[in-house]
């Protein structure tokens, strides 16, 4: 003979229920997926620094559950022959789905000089290079020590801040943008010389290896300026076949 539940105990037990799903939806919301077509090539997550944005945003490392941690290490960044700061990296891979992975990059800053403006290295875009056929959703954890600012905006692009003349970024689906401001000793309003955790999770079947050419820093916030970049050695999913190799970009005709 089934037990009956009182009425009022079943109408808790299914909005317990539903917050509990809720919550659990609200921690899954934090990776974002990148458009591979079309105009709309940046995501915005969080311009404005914001406690109470949540898009883009984890609250751990990696992001989700059921991922373990396969592969990490930290570099200088050299710049001039200068150590301008340091490039913290990590890699998870799925428990089950062992061809399913999460990369994640931190840059922490400092000031020193490393040219004759006596400027600090400004890092306004942090890129890292993925296979063109697979698909790439993004976000961001603040760390610790927490980053005071957050990530802008992110996109399937190799143009960073001030690199393109147009509304929006040309698409280049072989690398990922994550646009930042990462500086030790800023010139105008506050520093943040800790970078959040950037987050890339997509499927790399030959797996991932270190690649000379796998992160681009950019430091670009003054249009009037020359820009420079870094290319750092990084971690890279492994690309064997044209298919997930990068596009030959077309050279303009004089």
């Amino acid at each position: 003979m089934k037990k009956r539940v009182p009425l009022r105990r079943r109408g808790m037990a299914m909005v317990i229920g539903l917050a509990l799903a809720s919550a659990g939806a609200a921690q899954a919301a934090g990776f974002e997926t990148l458009s591979a077509s079309g105009a709309n090539v940046l995501k915005t997550c969080n311009p404005t620094n914001s406690s109470g944005v949540t898009t883009c945003k984890v609250t751990s490392l990696p992001g989700e559950s059921g991922f373990d941690l396969v592969a990490s290490r930290s570099a200088p960044i050299i710049i001039n022959g200068v150590s301008v700061g340091t490039q913290l990296e990590k890699v998870w891979r799925h428990c089950t789905d062992k061809k399913l992975f999460i990369f994640g990059v931190r840059v922490q800053m400092n000031a020193n000089q490393w040219d004759e403006t006596g400027a600090a290295f400004n890092v306004n875009d942090v890129l890292r290079q993925v296979r063109t056929d697979k698909g790439v959703e993004v976000a961001y954890f603040a760390g610790s020590p927490a980053a005071t600012k957050l990530l802008k905006a992110a996109g399937r692009t190799f143009a960073g801040l001030n690199e393109y003349d147009t509304a929006k970024p040309p698409r280049n689906n072989a690398w990922v943008d994550f646009r930042i401001d990462a500086n030790a000793a800023e010139a105008s309003g506050p520093s943040s010389p800790n970078s959040p955790w950037l987050l890339t999770k997509t499927r790399a079947p030959e797996g991932y290896s270190l690649q000379d050419f796998a992160l681009r820093l950019l430091n670009s916030e003054n249009e009037d300026v020359d820009q420079n970049s870094i290319y750092a050695l990084g971690y890279q999913p492994v690309c064997t076949s044209e298919a997930c190799a990068p596009e030959e970009e077309e050279e303009d005709d004089d």
